[in-house]
């Protein structure tokens, strides 16, 4: 039987890898999700190409003929695209990872194996060359930022390797459009775990990614904007909660840029401020 006859009988996983301009490093994403093991797992795998100039879609005609691919002709960013996907997906299960990380061997049958429809599935990214651990198991606080965790404490993890049952994703109406890059997967978690949605970290489910996790220029000011932003929104309807969060991230704020500032980073540390401000200024119109 062909390969796509199966998937539309019987898909339980749909791997979503959303991407730009990645046009080789798309290429050994999906190297290791050969059709045979798709077939076997019941799954698909959905590529939106968001807005490419560097010919990704020729590549993947011609090399991944198994693979759904998508075309936005405008950019939308990250967390847009992957709402693209997700909205033409199959399978019960989302399975998201960025377009320059590589799945280790037995990545996907980790995810299939813990899928129980029921819960967030979090898995652990190494880096491309060293496999030093990039993201392990994280816990949110109450200022949406993230501190390492025991893996029973987990609640958030990044996009780049997280599966999310459909039900929920959609429930929640999957990434939040104001918020494209820079905390969309973060505060796709945040909205989960406040709809109730149970988390587990599964260390063997393994991506080696190539970028890192740091944010660089101007991503420090999207990152501090759209972080404030949407925990502003959070608690938008709770003033007790909100007046508290706003001055403990006031105090955070203040004193990175002050550390920032008199440690060479002045550039980094108005980047820092202008995000904060702007969070500010755009919530108050909204109000």
């Amino acid at each position: 039987m062909p390969y796509g006859e199966k998937q539309d009988q019987s898909l339980r996983i749909s791997v979503i890898v959303a991407t730009r301009d990645r046009r080789d490093d798309v290429a050994e994403c999906l190297v290791p999700l050969t059709g045979e093991l798709l077939d076997r797992l019941g799954a698909e795998v959905i590529v939106l190409d968001d807005a490419s100039s560097d010919d990704t879609v020729g590549m993947l005609a011609g090399r991944f003929p198994w693979v759904r691919v998508l075309v936005n002709p405008v950019n939308v960013g990250p967390g847009p695209a992957r709402n693209i996907a997700a909205a033409q997906a199959r399978g019960g299960l989302l399975v998201f990872i960025d377009s320059d990380a590589v799945p280790c061997e037995g990545w996907l049958e980790t995810l299939a194996a813990a899928d129980d429809g029921q819960t967030v599935l979090i898995g652990r990214v190494v880096d491309y060359k060293t496999g030093a651990v990039q993201y392990g198991p994280r816990r949110s606080t109450f200022l949406g930022k993230s501190l390492r965790c025991r893996p029973d404490r987990v609640n958030t993890g990044g996009a780049g390797n997280m599966a999310v049952p459909k039900h929920q994703f959609e429930s929640i109406g999957g990434f939040d459009p104001e918020i494209p890059n820079c905390f969309e997967d973060s505060w796709l978690c945040i909205r989960l775990g406040r709809a109730g949605a149970r988390f587990r970290h599964l260390a063997d489910a393994v991506v080696r990614h190539k970028g890192d996790t740091g944010k660089h220029g101007d991503e420090i000011r999207m990152q501090e904007h759209n972080s404030t932003y949407a925990m502003l929104k959070f608690y938008s309807d709770a003033p007790v909660w909100r007046l508290l969060f706003s001055v403990c991230n006031a105090i955070w704020m203040a004193l990175r840029w002050t550390f920032w500032t008199f440690t060479a980073r002045g550039v980094d540390a108005m980047l820092l401020w202008k995000g904060w401000i702007t969070a500010h200024r755009r919530f108050a119109e909204m109000e």
